[in-house]
Formats: C-alpha cells, structure tokens, sequence
C-alpha cells in the first residue's frame, strides 16, 4: 500500500523542462547510462499491507530485486535502490536520496490491499509528459507479464498525491502489484513464476521508456567468491585459508570430507530462465580431494558434478551447461559427502548465460 496524499508537488526544476517533450514512450538522449531509481515499498518495522500469510514489504523487495537483476543483465542502465534488505525506510529518504543521485526514472513498488483484485499503476496528478510516457510504457507490460500467469484484472493508469511521486524531481510512478488480502491474488503472488514476470514486466516497460530496445537478455555472467557478502554460507565445520597463491580473491575455504549434509553454498541471482554455464574455481594441491561433489540447484533438479581438485588449479572449471530457473537463491553447492580422502574446497563460482 501506497503514504496517503498530503502536500502539493514542487515544481519541476527548469532544467527538467525539455525532458517534458518526450515523444511517445522513448525518454530524453542521455550521454550517460540512465539511472533508475527502485523503491520496494515499505520495509524493517514497517510490513506493510499483511495476509494470507504474506507480507507486503517482502514481496515489494523480491519484485524489486529481480527487476534490479533482469535490468541489470538486458541492458547498459545504472541503478539504485532506496533499499536492498529489509531495512526501514522513510518517505522523505527514498525521495530525497533520488533526487539526491539524480534518477532519470523512479519507480516505487507496492502491493495492494482493501479487497479487490488486480493490477494499477499511479503517477502524480499534474505530471508531465515524460511521466505519462514512462506510465504508459510500463503499465501495459507488467499486465501482459501477469497474465502470462494467471488470469489478472487490469484496473488502469491512475492519478494520485503520493509522497513519492508528489516529491520526485523525476518522472515517477507507482505501481500496487495485486491484493494481499484477496486469496485469489495471494495464490498468484506465492508463485515465483508470477513474481519473475511482474518484474520482467516492470522492466521492459521501463527499458522502452528509456529507447533501450530489446526484451530478450544479452549475456549475462557473474562471479561469487567465499567472501562476497551475502552470497556464501557454510558451517563452522569449513575453515579458511590463504595458503595457496592459485586462490580466487583474498582466501578460499576447506573442510575435511565425511558422510553428512554440510555443504557450502553459492548463492546466485538468475535474471531469466535459460541455459547457464557453471564454472568453479579452486587452488590446487594432492591433498586435496580427488572427487569433490558440487551440487547444481537445476530447473529440472539437481545434478553433481565432482571435481578432481588435485589438479587444474588457478583456473575456471566447468561443471557444464544446465538449465537454470530466473531467481536469487542458492545455486551452486560444495559438498563435504564424499569417499574420496583430502580436503573439500570452496573457493568462486562463475555463472554465465549461454
């Protein structure tokens, strides 16, 4: 759910003015990329909207992140978010933090509640025309990419005095993402295909507004080593160790093999469903393990792979070529189960989009 309306807009900033004339959906040339401001609405002791067991400010972060990630792999754009975990943010910060860092485009995402069903979108009521074109281009894509799930109600472009849209020094909207509170609309947003598609959505429109083109992902790769923050998990069971110079980054880890679930965990943000090449990184060394099983998190299951670490180090491996579903979750597992003697490592993945 959106603030409720209070003040007046500001004016505009004189230099805003020729962006007023922006023909059709494609925004103003720009000599650098265009940045985009995200805000999931909500957030920390704020949930927002609440039922059916779910809860507003995690969806408006999941939509948020996966759109910052299908942005991020389909075309060349600078982005910024008003926040990336469940933090409290309020009205004034997301606005003044846009204006702040110059947004060209400002795109608030909620999820909305009082017992209806359906999609809306909103911008100020006295907007400018760059505004209206950026709604016009991203309203009729997120309800296409909704209804390639499920059956949606298109509830229109709207007009509101939100903080948001109302305190914006850019074209802005809003978009209120079906009912909480309606089970119907809450069984779709507990879909993780219905959650992909609202973002592609969000996307795509927004990617047509700025003259972008293309809907379908270029490639796309990205590493994750044992010291990107928030990317790695593993037990107290792993150690670290900076012993070998064939390492990836700062350090690597290793643990002892035994048969038990402890596996370390490579987590991966997909931006579309396809095919990605795995490839996996290690030092080097004859005590290390001879058949090390890495675990792939594939849309058809998962697959292992092992991996003979005595050799081979100090390069990119590939486990091979896998289907892989769009989502942030844990993608690529080293596991300590294995027969084989010598230490398990884990040290950097690399996921590209073939």
């Amino acid at each position: 759910m959106r603030d409720h309306p209070t003040l007046r807009r500001r004016t505009l900033l004189a230099a805003l003015a020729g962006a007023a004339a922006v023909p059709v959906v494609a925004g103003p040339a720009r000599a650098a990329l265009p940045k985009v401001y995200l805000d999931p609405g909500h957030g920390g002791t704020d949930p927002g909207a609440v039922g059916n067991g779910l809860q507003e400010k995690a969806l408006t972060l999941d939509i948020a992140l996966q759109l910052r990630s299908i942005l991020l792999a389909s075309w060349n754009v600078d982005i910024r978010m008003s926040r990336t975990t469940d933090i409290t943010r309020s009205l004034a910060y997301r606005t003044d933090d846009a204006n702040a860092w110059g947004a060209d485009v400002f795109v608030s995402v909620h999820i909305n509640s009082g017992g209806g069903t359906g999609f809306e979108s909103y911008r100020y009521p006295t907007a400018d025309a760059a505004t209206v074109n950026l709604h016009n281009a991203v309203h009729p894509r997120v309800v296409a990419g909704m209804r390639s799930v499920g059956s949606i109600t298109d509830r229109g472009l709207k007009t509101a005095n939100f903080h948001v849209l109302r305190e914006t020094n850019m074209p802005a909207i809003l978009t209120e993402n079906l009912f909480i509170d309606t089970l119907a609309d809450a069984n779709l947003l507990k879909r993780a295909d219905l959650i992909t598609a609202t973002a592609r959505g969000h996307a795509q429109g927004i990617a047509a507004y700025l003259g972008l083109g293309g809907t379908n992902p270029p490639a796309f790769s990205t590493t994750v080593d044992n010291a990107t923050a928030g990317r790695f998990t593993a037990s107290t069971n792993w150690g670290t160790s900076t012993y070998s110079a064939q390492r990836y980054g700062a350090d690597y880890r290793f643990a002892n093999p035994t048969p038990v679930s402890d596996a370390a965990w490579f987590k991966v943000d997909i931006p579309a469903a396809g095919n990605y090449q795995i490839e996996v990184r290690h030092p080097a060394d004859p005590g290390y393990s001879s058949s090390a099983p890495h675990v792939v998190v594939t849309a058809s299951g998962n697959q292992t792979v092992n991996v003979d670490q005595r050799s081979g180090g100090g390069v990119w491996r590939s486990l091979g070529t896998f289907p892989l579903a769009a989502g942030d979750r844990n993608l690529v597992a080293v596991s300590r189960w294995t027969n084989a003697t010598g230490y398990v490592v884990a040290d950097a993945v690399r996921v590209t989009r073939r």
